[in-house]
């Protein structure tokens, strides 16, 4: 006897619904820094079920978000997941400038600050 449909997609969403975020922390340097360099911590955390394709056509688009805090600021950005357990998130503040962190599978992390042009390095780490 087959299971009903309405049954399997109801597992299915329990199990997506128990997939939670987990939180990175960061401790980045100045890229380029060889003495007396500022440093700066960040975290912030991706939740996996907004990536989660809709269920039905009529879904209205999901947003795709995170809190992130770097330093003493905190911020709302475009969450970002990619293939590979690359993470990381985007913010655009128009003519303030943008922020743009990329966290590889193994915790090596990217930071771009525009309009400045600052580069930040550094390794990150779950915080489950």
């Amino acid at each position: 006897m087959r299971p009903p449909r309405l049954a399997l997609a109801a597992l299915v969403l329990v199990g997506m619904s128990q997939t939670a975020s987990a939180q990175w922390v960061c401790d980045m340097t100045q890229e380029a820094c060889t003495l007396l360099c500022d440093t700066m911590q960040v975290t912030f955390d991706i939740d996996p079920n907004q990536f989660v394709n809709p269920q039905s056509p009529d879904e209205p688009p999901r947003r795709q978000v995170t809190q992130v805090t770097m330093d003493d600021a905190t911020f709302t950005a475009q969450a970002i997941m990619m293939a590979g357990g690359i993470e990381g998130f985007h913010e655009d503040a128009g003519a303030l400038g943008s922020r743009l962190m990329i966290v590889r599978a193994d915790g090596s992390a990217r930071l771009t600050l525009q309009p400045a042009n600052t580069r930040w390095v550094g390794m990150c780490a779950r915080a489950d």
